[in-house]
């Protein structure tokens, strides 16, 4: 994997797909995972349809190490545009430098995304947010989210298979010490709380992908978070839950696949490799 330095570590990543792309995805994965356990399919059929793709590792996730104190998301963002505009800096003077920039991001890594889109860090096209919200704030939307690990429902190992993505790269413990304690004392304002009329301000087409049965962002954060986006789409997916980018992988990949290509221009002469 690559590396990218920054001020707490540095940000493994991979970058895969044609060197002269139609257009570049930076895929954002969720906290206490990694991009290949994530997006693996979906970026490597990316990949296959003529996209170059950044896959980070999370700060402090996976290969990655170092990450900005209490795990503070908009912190993280800045850490992870400041990459991909490296990505395509270094790209620049191929086709990839000028290629469209897309963003998307699954669970927290889609409240990551949001910060990018709303602090500016980035000239993104589109973003996608599967799984995601725009505040954890019940005053905000006027829904309650528990964000303790144990309301995810994916299975009664999930947490320890969940360890094996970290401890023999982090060391032994790390997840059990370090990362999963970081998740537990995470607040609302480490997270996101964005109030509607910022959303109303974006004008880049978002794509919404959620679970209609989500246990952790019920799906009627997703609703209000088209109805105060001015230029999106959702997609609600019956009788599913927050696991969608696990379970529904290849109904994520067609989605994905279909939005991008509505505001990409098509390029049939690239071909993808990694």
């Amino acid at each position: 994997m690559r590396e990218f330095t920054t001020a707490t570590g540095a940000i493994a990543y991979e970058l895969l797909g044609p060197e002269t792309p139609r257009a570049t995805v930076l895929l954002l994965h969720n906290i206490l995972s990694t991009g290949r356990t994530a997006w693996g399919m979906i970026a490597l059929r990316l990949a296959d349809e003529g996209y170059r793709v950044i896959l980070p590792d999370l700060p402090g996730h996976g290969h990655s190490r170092g990450f900005p104190p209490g795990l503070v998301h908009r912190e993280m963002a800045a850490q992870l545009a400041d990459l991909a505009r490296g990505v395509v800096g270094n790209a620049a003077g191929d086709a990839a430098g000028d290629a469209p920039l897309h963003v998307a991001g699954c669970s927290a890594g889609g409240i990551l995304a949001q910060w990018i889109v709303h602090d500016h860090l980035l000239p993104a096209q589109t973003l996608t947010v599967v799984s995601s919200t725009f505040s954890v704030n019940s005053a905000t939307t006027g829904v309650v989210v528990d964000l303790r690990p144990e309301a995810f429902k994916f299975g009664s190992s999930w947490l320890e298979a969940t360890a094996k993505l970290h401890d023999p790269i982090q060391g032994a413990g790390y997840f059990e010490t370090t990362l999963l304690p970081l998740f537990r004392s995470l607040r609302p304002a480490d997270m996101i709380d964005l109030h509607p009329a910022a959303l109303a301000d974006w004008q880049l087409p978002v794509c919404i992908i959620h679970g209609a049965e989500d246990e952790i962002f019920p799906d009627l954060l997703a609703g209000e978070m088209h109805m105060f986006l001015p230029n999106s789409e959702l997609h609600m997916i019956p009788g599913q839950g927050h696991a969608l980018i696990f379970r529904q992988s290849r109904q994520v990949s067609a989605l994905l696949l279909q939005f991008l290509a509505r505001h990409t221009p098509p390029q049939p002469n690239a071909r993808a490799s990694e």
